[in-house]
């Protein structure tokens, strides 16, 4: 049986649909995905013919909040053009909210997705019912039936590769459905694919209010982190430079890397050394960073650190964000990361409409501190039902809180967001003035033409230079990933169609 997935992300890095596209083509099924990174309503009029010619028994589409809106358009879209093809929505959104999703579609995967979608296509195969299989929610009349969920993947090695550039993919590219190839896929890459995004690990050892993985450890009753091992990675990575010697950069995108033990750590920095041998981003928590690991990862190309600071009110991230670090082990977190010459990108949520404005300032004050340079990835927070933080402002019903799903990139325009976004390109003496004069006119235009300066000219020389500093101030190697970088990050920032 042929299955379409459907991926909705703005480029094409989407392990979820990569990671089943593999798994269905390993287990003798056929496959193909196609990529819709920027979604209009001008795909109705190609879709449909795109779907008869290929003829798909399964139809699956895997989608976070966001992009609910308009995997329901396309729901609908394939029910009416096609409705004796099954429609089925996993990922993060349906998980949380099945019975939204079963409006539009006739059934949804919950939780992790490989062996489900594996069954459903053995069920249909063999004209067996669909109704007792683990982790589906269908609708039988006006009734939901959600199965329960089947054990979390432990063994990780079992899984095949998600292709960087997976076989039999099609993306929309200007009104038009094309077979993707390499000129395709560079354009909706991240990085022009000269970077490799990879996972080791699945699950986050925290369980932050704001974030789905509140809601997931609650769904399974647990926030064990499940790992691959060290020797599967490597091989992954090795098949991905093999066939791209171009690639520049790995990205691990665990939810923390550095939760692995010291001695995975040390078997991955051996044979990482040895096969691989290019500058890596990770991501980790401040409890996580200690002197030991990062010494250990330097050692192997670690160029980038991504960490969460969140909010400098340790109020706010105790009691709002259920984050329990304080600030100091944070700022210990950044000097370490300093020390030993890895560049530091740290995130910060704005907009928290439990915060008032001394809790800002604590956030400057924090930023004060940590060693330049650094970077900051700034978000407006977003409620996403199923997460702690939703059920919190519903039931204190929180003034000014917007419950509207919405691009975490576009934070409002306040004098004092600001003043966080160019913090770590002006002197602490500064931040000081435009703390104490942040009422008055005059502070007020002089932030304003500061801010367009900083943000036009001077963000993409610091970002320059701390990736010439991770890359152990190679040049040619920065000058090389710089552009395809900078295009990526102004890319992730566009307004995107959502209903």
């Amino acid at each position: 049986m042929k299955t379409l997935l459907i991926s909705l992300l703005p480029t094409t890095e989407n392990f979820g649909i990569k990671y089943l596209h593999s798994y269905l083509l390993q287990q003798g099924h056929q496959s193909a995905i196609l990529f819709i990174p920027r979604p209009d309503h001008m795909i109705k009029s190609i879709l449909p013919a795109f779907i008869d010619a290929y003829a798909p028994g399964l139809i699956g589409c895997g989608f976070m909040s966001y992009e609910a809106p308009f995997a329901a358009y396309l729901g609908r879209l394939i029910k009416e053009s096609r409705p004796e093809t099954p429609f089925l929505a996993g990922g993060i959104h349906p998980t949380v909210d099945p019975e939204e999703c079963l409006e539009y579609a006739d059934m949804v995967s919950m939780g992790e997705s490989e062996d489900t979608v594996l069954e459903i296509i053995d069920h249909l195969e063999q004209g067996r019912s669909l109704h007792e299989i683990p982790n589906l929610a269908v609708k039988q009349g006006a009734v939901i039936q959600k199965n329960p969920l089947r054990p979390l993947i432990t063994d990780l090695d079992r899984l095949p590769f998600p292709a960087h550039f997976p076989p039999h993919s099609y993306v929309y590219h200007r009104k038009s459905i094309l077979p993707m190839d390499m000129k395709l896929f560079r354009k909706y890459t991240r990085y022009d694919g000269k970077a490799y995004n990879i996972i080791s690990s699945r699950g986050c050892p925290f369980s932050c209010s704001y974030c789905c993985n509140s809601f997931l450890s609650r769904l399974y009753g647990t926030r064990t982190i499940r790992t691959r091992s060290p020797h599967n990675v490597i091989a992954e990575l090795r098949s991905s430079v093999e066939a791209f010697p171009d690639l520049i950069l790995v990205n691990i995108h665990d939810d923390c890397f550095l939760s692995h033990s010291k001695e995975w750590h040390q078997a991955f920095v051996k044979d990482y050394k040895r096969w691989i041998d290019r500058p890596f981003i990770v991501r980790s928590t401040p409890l996580h960073l200690t002197e030991e690991k990062i010494r250990i990862l330097k050692e192997a190309g670690l160029a980038w650190v991504t960490m969460g600071l969140q909010s400098g009110s340790e109020r706010i991230n105790r009691e709002i964000y259920c984050r329990h670090v304080s600030n100091r082990k944070f700022l210990e977190a950044t000097g370490l990361a300093r020390k030993y010459g890895v560049s530091g990108y740290y995130d910060v949520i704005l907009d928290n409409p439990f915060e008032e404005e001394g809790d800002v300032i604590n956030t400057l004050r924090v930023l004060q501190k940590i060693p330049k340079p650094f970077q900051l990835q700034l978000f407006t927070l977003t409620f996403y039902k199923g997460t702690d933080l939703y059920d919190m402002v519903k039931e204190k019903t929180v003034q000014d809180a917007d419950l509207t799903i919405k691009n975490y990139f576009t934070y409002r325009p306040t004098f004092l967001n600001k003043l966080v976004r160019i913090s770590p390109l002006i002197t602490s003496k500064m931040v000081d003035y435009f703390i104490e004069h942040r009422k008055e006119p005059r502070a007020r235009f002089t932030l304003a033409a500061i801010h367009f300066f900083i943000v036009t000219f001077l963000e993409p020389l610091s970002y320059f230079y701390l990736m010439l500093k991770g890359f152990n101030s190679r040049l040619l190697l920065t000058m090389r990933i710089v552009i395809p970088t900078l295009k990526t990050k102004l890319g992730e920032r566009r307004p995107r169609v959502t209903s």
